[in-house]
């Protein structure tokens, strides 16, 4: 299988997974579950009866079978945003994908999670100092001429850097103030944007932090080095900023790049270590000294809720122990709690190292039934 291959079906893999678990996302009981669906839990339709009477909460009301849940909607977003790139990431840009996706307004219609809320609160709590920042900027011109510029400058340094920002920045002022004044204003307003505080995320530690991460597998397959590890850091600073969050990041992303380069499943999740901090590191050892017990009970003794610390060694364990994507996913969805959340991590890694079809691969059944499946393919994944 080429790398290319592999890094399409990376994306296929977690969002497959993702879609195939949100029926029973947060469901707080594994015999629950096991009693709504005893054999092939896959892509139930969400349903808020089957939360009724047990631990859980149920948030896709309106969702159909297929869709994503938020997990999996951050994952496209970024694929979007780097596919629009030529296959490279650029912050400013994926931000505001990020923002125009999930914010008032934007196309996504469905449960927002804290640290995606946090996040669009700090964007506009950003606007807001810029606006005061830049009312000390000398200007006798009309008022609405700083919202204006403001606006302009906020927009552009989402999009664009260096001299490609100041370009695009006069091209877009012109459109509306051709007079060099204005021009000149208008870039005092962009330097004073630019010497402000870049924004990130929330102070979060949950599985959100790492649910975009396929959307770098082009990035992941045209760098076989440290290099993405950056574009990783930044993509989840962008919604998670904390410490926890980045060191969780960092070895998820590795074994995804990995797994895009044919690692199996042994090498991936060892390259993965290798990256760990001391703290992940004791986690996912603690993961891998529990081959012999299946995948609910060692997600319980980690936890079902949607911290880092609980999803990824429970996710690392299942794929540890699985075998085939089939098997990968509904031992997730069976194990609970935030299955979505994990589902990303496990049908990724799953997808990359075992394919499509065949005993082992995505099942194409299931592709199928990926509503976002034609909108995957557009983005030509394995350019």
């Amino acid at each position: 299988m080429l790398v290319k291959e592999r890094a399409k079906n990376l994306v296929l893999g977690a969002l497959v997974a993702d879609a195939a678990t949100m029926g029973t996302h947060w469901i707080y009981d594994q015999d629950h579950i096991a009693k709504l669906a005893p054999s092939t839990p896959e892509f139930r339709a969400p349903n808020a009866a089957d939360y009724q009477g047990v631990p859980g909460y149920f948030a896709h009301e309106g969702r159909e079978v297929g869709d994503l849940s938020q997990y999996g909607e951050q994952a496209l977003v970024l694929l979007r945003s780097v596919a629009a790139n030529d296959g490279a990431y650029d912050a400013p840009h994926y931000a505001a994908a990020f923002r125009s996706h999930f914010g008032y307004g934007g196309a996504f219609t469905g449960y927002i999670d804290h640290a995606t809320r946090e996040t669009l609160n700090n964007f506009l709590r950003a606007e807001d100092a810029a606006l005061a920042q830049v009312k000390g900027i000398a200007f006798d011109g009309n008022p609405k001429v700083t919202v204006a510029m403001i606006t302009k400058a906020l927009a552009l340094t989402r999009q664009f850097s260096g001299p490609v920002l100041r370009t695009e920045f006069e091209q877009a002022v012109r459109l509306t103030h051709d007079d060099d004044a204005t021009v000149d204003y208008g870039f005092r307003v962009l330097d004073e944007i630019l010497a402000m505080t870049p924004v990130f995320g929330a102070w979060d530690v949950q599985l959100p932090a790492i649910s975009k991460l396929p959307g770098l597998a082009l990035c992941f397959a045209r760098d076989n080095g440290d290099g993405v590890l950056q574009d990783a850091w930044s993509a989840v600073r962008t919604t998670n900023d904390h410490p926890t969050a980045q060191a969780h990041g960092r070895v998820a992303a590795r074994m995804m790049q990995r797994a895009v380069h044919g690692d199996t499943v042994r090498q991936l999740v060892d390259a993965g270590r290798a990256e760990a901090s001391p703290e992940v590191d004791t986690l996912l050892a603690d993961a891998l000294g529990r081959m012999d017990e299946d995948a609910n009970s060692v997600t319980r003794h980690f936890g079902l809720a949607c911290d880092l610390d609980y999803g990824v060694p429970a996710a690392v364990h299942n794929v540890m122990t699985a075998g085939s994507f089939t098997a990968a996913v509904r031992r997730n969805i069976y194990a609970g709690g935030d299955n979505c959340g994990r589902a990303i991590l496990v049908g990724a890694l799953c997808g990359a190292v075992y394919g499509v079809g065949g005993d082992k691969g995505i099942p194409h059944a299931w592709l199928e039934k990926l509503t976002c499946r034609d909108d995957v393919e557009e983005l030509r994944v394995d350019a």
